[in-house]
């Protein structure tokens, strides 16, 4: 039933599917409670999740869905991503998510995470502080944040010749964190998310390590055939990190074997968007079922 209404939905592009797959997950959430097994759970970034099946970062914007996640096996969400003052067709802006995360139970019945950008008309020299806004305004809200690397707006700090701008980001952001963490007695990990694709993937790498971030997010083409590449990089990643970060990979992950994959090879957690689309709301709970019949090994080693 579900695979017929995507196919319909995709006939009127990208956003109305999207948008079907929101009203059949907050439908699902009403008709059905996942028990999760014990050994799915993981201990990351000191924090614990569920399952190591999350939400990719750019479903749900603004933190609406959120509440729907945690029946359908959901171990973790990731919303956003958030930038300080709204923009048409991409964010309602931080002061409206502040808003609505402010009327979620807390603590989270499931790890909250808030991916964090900048706005595409911030001039270069002052970007590090969009992310510092929304850092201080959604603080007490989120479980962890994701800084992302990959926005389309300013200069692309995947590249070599704007390190020294990222190196300025990356040490305002860590001292937003610590100012923040002793200000409010309240720790958040943040990570940061890289786009392999784009290059430069292992001196960004030694940047997270240089910094002391405490997780990385590695995002890739969702092309099927750029799967193998996506392993291949998740592996290089990991012993890049030198068993010092935890990765979560996301990206191309349409079906429980996928998600197996990156696990298998090394992947703390996973985070799934276009899989969720595409086969509905109870993918998460399949993928769940796939790993605990594979008893695949938590990655102790990570657990900070």
């Amino acid at each position: 039933m579900y695979s017929w209404v995507f196919a319909t939905a995709s006939k009127f592009g990208a956003p109305c599917a999207r948008k079907v797959a929101e009203h059949a997950i907050k439908l699902a959430a009403t008709l059905t409670t996942t028990a999760l097994s014990t050994s799915l759970r993981r201990d990351v970034m000191g924090l614990s999740f569920p399952s190591p099946i999350g939400l990719a970062a750019g479903f749900d914007k603004h933190g609406r869905i959120y509440p729907s996640l945690p029946p359908l096996g959901f171990g973790f969400a990731e919303i956003g991503s958030v930038i300080p003052l709204p923009e048409l067709q991409r964010s309602l802006g931080v002061d409206v998510v502040s808003t609505i995360l402010s009327q979620h139970h807390q603590p989270h019945p499931i790890p909250l995470g808030v991916s964090i950008s900048m706005n595409r008309k911030t001039h270069p020299i002052r970007m590090a502080d969009d992310y510092l806004v929304c850092m201080e305004k959604l603080w007490k809200y989120s479980d962890y944040f994701t800084i992302n690397l990959g926005a389309r707006a300013g200069p692309d700090l995947h590249m070599a010749e704007h390190a020294i701008t990222l190196h300025n980001v990356l040490t305002a952001i860590k001292n937003k964190q610590a100012s923040l963490s002793q200000i409010t007695g309240l720790h958040r990990p943040l990570v940061v998310k890289i786009d392999i694709n784009r290059g430069n993937t292992d001196s960004l790498i030694s940047h997270v390590r240089e910094f002391a971030f405490d997780g990385l997010i590695l995002s890739g083409d969702t092309k099927l055939e750029k799967k193998m590449h996506m392993l291949h990089t998740l592996e290089q990643a990991l012993r890049a990190a030198n068993g010092q970060i935890p990765i979560i990979s996301v990206g191309g992950i349409r079906k429980a074997q996928d998600a197996s994959d990156r696990l298998s090879a090394g992947a703390s957690l996973v985070q799934i968007y276009s899989g969720l689309v595409e086969s509905g709301p109870f993918l998460a709970r399949r993928i769940n079922a796939l790993i605990d019949s594979s008893n695949l090994p938590s990655p102790d080693r990570l657990e900070k």
